[in-house]
């Protein structure tokens, strides 16, 4: 993946401590993520002491393909994103994490969290993507359809399998050779 265009960032210079709110957007094919479209927001608040903490809520809207009966769909995400940035001096005392970072108060000027938008995107999306909790998926009336050309080969194999399974005098089940 190439560097992202910095399109969530925050000028940290001069920043007072205390909470202030944060209200950013960004259009959603720029991060990379063809299935999203339109902007992509980042709504919250970031916390300035010694260290800088941002607590942001991220929407976008994507199209999606359901995983049981291939119907094309939209969902909106809204995943949580909260972040850190601790000065150097404080890194020998935390443990490895995605959303720990570390900055020079002295030298940074802003802050770009536009990857950490990305991958919170990215890891909303379930595994199993269906358009509905209660998808029942395909009615073929019965007819089993294979919509991948590349698992052709495979149709039959289930069958054969079991065929040999029962014409075969070892008992089902796993066995050690």
């Amino acid at each position: 993946m190439e560097n992202l265009p910095a399109l969530f960032k925050i000028k940290i210079r001069g920043l007072a401590l205390g909470t202030h709110p944060v209200e950013l957007s960004a259009p959603a094919d720029k991060l990379d993520a063809p299935m999203f479209h339109g902007d992509v927001s980042a709504k919250g608040e970031v916390k300035v002491s010694g260290r800088i903490e941002l607590h942001l809520k991220l929407e976008a809207t994507g199209t999606f393909n359901c995983d049981r009966c291939a119907c094309e769909f939209e969902r909106t995400f809204t995943p949580d994103l909260d972040l850190v940035y601790l000065p150097p001096e404080l890194s020998k005392d935390v443990e490895e994490d995605d959303n720990i970072h570390f900055f020079d108060p002295q030298t940074t000027n802003e802050i770009d969290f536009t990857e950490d938008v990305r991958d919170a995107l990215f890891l909303s999306i379930p595994m199993k993507n269906l358009h509905s909790p209660d998808c029942e998926g395909l009615n073929l009336g019965g007819e089993e359809v294979i919509l991948d050309e590349r698992l052709v080969s495979l149709g039959g194999l289930l069958e054969k399998l079991r065929e040999e399974e029962m014409n075969s005098e070892t008992p089902p089940g796993v066995s050690q050779g």
